[in-house]
């Protein structure tokens, strides 16, 4: 018998980039995680949806701040999105030798993104283990490059 479940296989198909979600703690402290359910939702206003697992550090710093950014991790970087999954780290023990800027939203933004936005919570909706944040977006830049593909790095989390 097959272990292979066609729904998660044709979910799996779906292309996700990956991006590291930037926050910072009602204190200040900044934080970062990787992320790939991500998209744009309206043109006017500019607004994505993220969805953030249940219990993360990252949906706690949203709650406390209504503020999130969005670094488009570039192509080739499997190693630094599997820097800021690491269950045993959180806030600034993840983007420790990371270089960061933050802007209006004062969460951190990397550097080394090919493009990067910030946000400012609009909404949000718990459909089911992961809460889904409708962000308005207030600022952003794209640098050039390509972005990383979740299928080139190996990695799945869908299905």
């Amino acid at each position: 018998m097959s272990d292979s479940d066609p729904v998660s296989d044709a979910l799996n198909a779906l292309v996700y980039g990956l991006v590291v979600v930037g926050t910072k703690s009602a204190d200040g402290e900044p934080n970062g995680m990787t992320a790939n359910w991500l998209t744009q939702v309206s043109f006017d206003p500019r607004v994505v949806a993220v969805a953030i697992q249940d219990g993360a550090h990252t949906r706690q710093n949203i709650d406390a701040t209504g503020v999130f950014s969005i670094s488009v991790l570039p192509d080739g970087s499997k190693d630094l999105s599997l820097k800021f999954t690491a269950k045993s780290t959180s806030g600034e023990g993840r983007l420790e030798g990371e270089p960061v800027t933050s802007y209006d939203t004062g969460t951190p933004v990397l550097d080394g993104a090919v493009a990067w936005f910030e946000c400012r919570v609009v909404g949000s909706s718990q459909p089911g283990d992961h809460v889904v944040y409708f962000g308005e977006v207030v600022g952003g830049s794209e640098r050039g490059g390509e972005p990383q593909l979740l299928s080139a790095t190996g990695m799945s989390y869908g299905g």
